[in-house]
């Protein structure tokens, strides 16, 4: 009997630049963006004593500075997701790049705090949020068998940025003072229009020949051969869900952002001022080694992300909880060290199909914007009420937020292993 060959897309196929070619280029890409975006995030400590100094306001005021960037960063994810479902990451990356410009370069003339709260807290965390999520989103549909290590590649940028703009921008505050660091901060991240410019839409996905198996019966001669079986399994694993790295708790992002914030005013308080800058590109360091390897070790290792996750918030916890006891240079730096390393693993937050990132990926960011932005301030007042304004609560603040994050993680654990 005559086989009846029909043409069509296989529901298995998947579109060539999945996992290859321009794939990595779009996670290069992400990696520079990474670098420019965390440069502005994480490097915010650096500016909060010159503001307290600048505007003489108290410290749970000034630090609503970078918590309503913080928390703003992430509370903008639905936002962010459905203008990626309207408009496509590409532009939306784009539109990013030039709003986090308008936003610093009038942060850079703001008259007063409350300016700083709509500029650098508003403007600027919104275009960023808008480069975040859609980098995350392009690498998911851009990777899936290789999609742990694309994205521990595209978020070492993170350690990337703190490494560089970490020393970066304390030169440029001591040349230009802190508005003129902020107007050229402004220029580097109109860089991310650039580099936005970079995703392009997925080919479509080769059309194969298929047989009619009405007109072509079985028999006992019929056989697949070995390559054609070994094309069957690829197609296969390509629809297997991809892994979002996410914090778990709104109490992860909230110890975090709490602590980076106020560490460089508990160490402007201490003769080991001068090693900030110094245990502040160590941190970028670490967080990017730890990115780097962490990604392949679970790949090849298979190892189990949420037991990995809750490892390392304990151990972060007990870092943050030594930071008090500091009493040299090189401990200092060692302590900074060791809190990236733990806090920069690749995060389980949940196991999503591709097709589902754009619309649950902005929901995990708001309830994570949410500890951020109550986090620092409610540290700030700790400092401010404990008696001489020790710092030591505040780190015992962020340490109980850090064991309750781990303990969130232990729960899910327990939980998804009894279904």
């Amino acid at each position: 009997m005559k086989k009846e060959k029909l043409c069509a897309i296989s529901p298995t196929s998947r579109s060539p630049d999945i996992d290859a070619g321009w794939a990595w280029i779009i996670a290069v890409a992400a990696l520079f963006a990474s670098a420019i975006s965390s440069g502005v995030y994480f490097t915010f400590s650096m500016y909060f004593p010159i503001l307290l100094n600048e505007f003489q306001a108290s410290r749970a005021a000034t630090a609503w500075v970078g918590s309503l960037n913080n928390g703003i960063y992430m509370l903008a994810g639905p936002i962010a997701t459905f203008s990626i479902r309207r408009i496509g990451c590409r532009w939306t990356v784009m539109i990013g790049g030039m709003t986090s410009m308008i936003g610093l370069a009038l942060s850079s003339v703001a008259p007063s705090l409350t300016m700083l709260f709509f500029t650098y807290g508003g403007i600027t965390a919104f275009g960023l949020c808008l480069n975040y999520t859609s980098w995350i989103v392009a690498i998911s549909d851009s990777f899936n068998k290789k999609h742990a290590i694309a994205f521990s590649l595209s978020q070492s940028g993170v350690g990337l940025g703190i490494f560089i703009f970490g020393p970066l921008f304390s030169f440029l505050i001591t040349e230009f003072g802190w508005r003129g660091a902020l107007l050229i901060t402004g220029a580097c991240t109109l860089q991310l229009t650039c580099l936005g410019a970079l995703i392009f839409p997925l080919r479509n996905p080769k059309e194969i020949e298929i047989t009619n198996l009405e007109s072509h019966p079985l028999t006992k001669e019929a056989k697949c051969t070995d390559e054609e079986i070994k094309e069957i399994l690829h197609n296969l694993n390509s629809e297997v869900a991809a892994v979002v790295d996410e914090p778990t708790t709104a109490s992860k992002w909230k110890n975090h952002c709490a602590t980076m914030l106020h560490l460089s005013c508990f160490f402007c308080n201490s003769p080991f001022y001068r090693y900030y800058i110094i245990m502040l590109s160590t941190m970028g360091i670490g967080d990017l080694i730890c990115r780097l390897v962490i990604g392949p070790l679970i790949t090849v290792w298979k190892l189990d992300v949420t037991k990995l996750y809750a490892i390392s918030q304990i151990a972060c916890a007990i870092t943050i909880a030594s930071f008090p006891t500091v009493v040299n240079g090189v401990q200092m730096i060692i302590q900074g060290f060791l809190f990236s390393v733990t806090f920069g693993s690749l995060v389980p937050r949940a196991i999503f199909g591709s097709e589902n990132l754009n619309r649950i990926f902005g929901v995990s960011m708001f309830f994570g914007g949410i500890g951020i932005l109550i986090g620092p301030p409610i540290a700030g007042l700790i400092v401010d009420i404990t008696p001489g304004r020790s710092y030591w609560l505040a780190f015992v603040f962020a340490s109980v937020m850090e064991l309750l994050s781990a303990i969130a993680t232990i729960g899910a654990l327990f939980f998804a292993n009894r279904k």
